[in-house]
């Protein structure tokens, strides 16, 4: 019986100490993913922060493109008025609105003129051929945020989806084959004026009417025309971009709010 009892409390001891083990071991764990949850976090955190920075400079870079663009398609209307062609808008689609030059403008300083002017005349047709990029893109940091795995680390499946969703709209409407487009009809519309008329868009100085040599010509509308409805094009994906991006930051201020906690 004693002997007995001394195994009994033997095996008592030996599960007590088993049990110990096992909760040490636990709560290492527990620590442990702890850790890594806030290191997780922190990563997170800050790579969160540089997409803002990323954000804000597309931003600017929209702005800098809008105003650029804005500018040219009013040039564009203006030649069309002064040349007594259709000035009508392709009304499928929303336009800008160029009635005033509202923004900072390296471009044309004051209102844009009605009536003709000389230097808004050699401006609109330098503004022609120009390209349509403007918009520069720092895609470093969301593609670390892929590469490294990050990105699944984001707990809010809206702000995942809307990130998504905002770099599938750049690819589609500001980079690649949308602005190629764009630049080709731009180059096709100067050329067509240099061979169609003599008249080279980038310097119109020693022309004394550049307007009047393409007054009422149908084919000179086509070419403009069609050149309004690409520029104004980017104008409105510029915008819409914009607006994606001031959305996109404000969720990621959200994320990050509960990230602190």
């Amino acid at each position: 019986m004693i002997s007995e009892n001394k195994i009994g409390r033997y095996f008592k001891y030996a599960i007590g100490e088993i049990i110990l083990v096992v909760i040490g071991i636990l709560i290492a764990l527990s620590i442990n993913n702890w850790n890594a949850n806030r290191a997780a976090q922190k990563e997170t955190f800050k790579f969160l922060s540089n997409l803002i920075d990323d954000l804000n400079n597309d931003i600017s870079s929209f702005e800098n493109s809008i105003n650029f663009n804005k500018t040219r398609l009013r040039g564009i209307i203006y030649i069309l008025e002064h040349a007594e062609l259709n000035t009508q808008r392709f009304t499928e689609m929303e336009w800008v609105d160029i009635s005033q030059n509202d923004l900072p403008n390296q471009l044309w300083q004051g209102p844009f003129p009605d009536s003709l002017d000389r230097n808004f005349t050699n401006l609109s047709f330098l503004l022609l051929g120009r390209g349509f990029g403007g918009v520069s893109l720092n895609k470093s940091v969301i593609n670390e945020l892929y590469s490294t795995g990050s990105f699944s680390n984001i707990q809010n499946p809206n702000l995942k989806t809307k990130i998504g969703n905002y770099y599938s709209y750049l690819a589609q409407r500001l980079e690649g084959y949308a602005i190629e487009e764009h630049e080709e009809w731009a180059n096709e519309t100067t050329r067509f004026f240099r061979d169609q008329y003599g008249i080279f868009t980038l310097d119109v100085s020693d022309l004394e009417d550049p307007i009047g040599i393409i007054k009422g010509k149908k084919d000179a509308e086509h070419h403009l025309r069609y050149l309004a409805l690409e520029v104004n094009y980017h104008c409105v994906w510029a915008q819409q971009a914009k607006k994606m991006a001031l959305e996109l930051i404000q969720l990621i201020k959200e994320e990050q709010d509960l990230l602190r906690k």
